[in-house]
Order: structure tokens, then C-alpha cells, then sequence
């Protein structure tokens, strides 16, 4: 009798998704950003997207495009088309500011983007959305040259297929150094990691993402602060997400 009373309340635990219900709840990322929306009350959706290469504007545009799509297509295979009304794919462009722009640099721009947008999108203080379970305003994505061109490299007929190679960078905006460099000893260095702009830690801050998951994934599987060290892959290992 406890052994049947254990499993039923197994089948409890695990909650079937209310648009595809032959799946679990967390396997449809239409489900999980919809009730992280709920949870918080804000009505929005969405990371916001930096712009650090201008080399060419048609390029950037079919980058764009192909980008949204992917994130149409995400929803429309989890039955959940109906979030894409409260989707906001905010992008950022300054070419005097941005172009060439290193992850540190954005993450400080993001930070003062983050300070304001909130309560400016959303009505709500910077000190709620800062323990609201949001990745609108915890995560940013950067865009930069090498980024662009390996969303375009992959062939129109294959953008509909599985994707290792296209991706963009996703900055932590949070992100703190585990090290102060300034406590290091004098003459030592922390050499454990390949630099990445300098930086030799594990975790630098920033990851390549799969162009493709990079907005479905970070809204509905990085919400926590804990989330961002299991799903994160030092460069130039990417991302893939699921």
C-alpha cells in the first residue's frame, strides 16, 4: 500500500504541459515563460539585444529576421503562438557607443537600461524587478561581428533544421568577478583559463549561446541566479540549450 501511495503521488509531482499534455509542463517553454510572467505580474517578456557590429545594415537586418523567427517558430512548435503578443525583443543600437563594444562594457550599459526600463515598461521599482523571477532584466544579448556571421553562414535551406554553430552572446548582467584581481598576491596570476578579454576566470560573465534557443531558453530556464552556473559553458564551447 505505501509502495502505490508513493507512486501516485509521483505522477502528481510532475505536471503535464496544458498546450502539448502528452509532454511535461517544463518541457514547453510556452508554459514556463507564461507562468513566469503570471508569477511576477509583468506583463513582458524578452531579452533585450545590443548591437555591437555595424559593418552592414542589410546584414544586421537578415540577421534580425532570421533571429525573430526562430523564436516564432520555438513558440509555434510548444502550441504557444499566444505569447509572442508580450514578447519584447527590445534592441539597442549606438554605433558611437557600441560598435566593437567588449561584454564588460554592455553589461554596464544594460545595467543602466535594467535601472530604468522596469518601472518605465512595467511600472514596478528596479528593487522589485531585481528579485522578480525575470530574465528581462538579469540577462542582455550581444550581437557582435563573429556572432552575426554564424547565424548568416548557415544555409536558408538548413535554418529549419538542428543548429551547432549559429549563436549570440549572452551577457549576465549580475555577473560578478569570483576573484578579485586586486587581491591577488603581487606577481601571481590567475592563469587557470585561457584569457577571454582579459578575464582568466572559469566564469567570465558572458557565453555563446544557440542563436536559436537564446530568447526561449534564458526567459524560461534562467529566472534564478542559480541558473545561470547549469547552463553555463565557458567560450567557445556554445550553449545549446534544448
Amino acid at each position: 500500500m505505501e509502495q502505490r501511495h508513493y507512486q501516485a503521488l509521483n505522477v502528481k509531482i510532475i505536471e503535464d504541459s496544458k498546450r502539448t499534455p502528452w509532454r511535461p509542463f517544463s518541457y514547453n517553454v510556452a508554459d514556463v515563460i507564461e507562468r513566469h510572467v503570471e508569477e511576477t505580474g509583468f506583463q513582458y517578456w524578452g531579452i533585450p539585444i545590443y548591437r555591437t557590429t555595424y559593418k552592414s545594415d542589410s546584414d544586421w537586418e537578415e540577421f534580425l529576421r532570421r533571429f525573430l523567427e526562430r523564436v516564432r517558430d520555438t513558440l509555434a512548435c510548444h502550441h504557444g503562438l499566444d505569447m509572442w503578443d508580450s514578447f519584447r525583443p527590445t534592441v539597442i543600437e549606438d554605433k558611437s557607443r557600441f560598435d566593437g563594444a567588449t561584454p564588460a562594457l554592455i553589461r554596464e550599459a544594460f545595467k543602466e537600461w535594467a535601472a530604468t526600463a522596469c518601472e518605465r515598461e512595467e511600472g514596478v521599482t528596479y528593487e522589485r524587478a531585481e528579485w522578480a523571477f525575470t530574465a528581462r532584466y538579469r540577462l542582455c544579448i550581444m550581437v557582435d561581428e563573429e556572432a552575426l556571421q554564424s547565424v548568416l553562414d548557415i544555409p536558408a535551406g538548413n535554418l529549419d533544421g538542428y543548429n551547432s554553430t549559429g549563436f549570440v552572446v549572452l551577457i549576465n548582467g549580475r555577473w560578478v568577478p569570483e576573484t578579485d584581481p586586486c587581491e591577488l598576491a603581487e606577481g601571481e596570476e590567475d592563469d587557470e583559463y585561457e584569457p577571454l578579454y582579459g578575464c582568466t576566470l572559469q566564469d567570465v560573465g558572458w557565453m555563446k549561446i544557440s542563436y536559436d534557443r537564446a530568447q526561449t531558453v534564458a526567459s524560461s530556464a534562467m529566472q534564478y541566479g542559480s541558473d545561470w552556473d547549469l547552463e553555463y559553458r565557458r567560450p567557445p564551447t556554445i550553449c545549446v540549450g534544448y
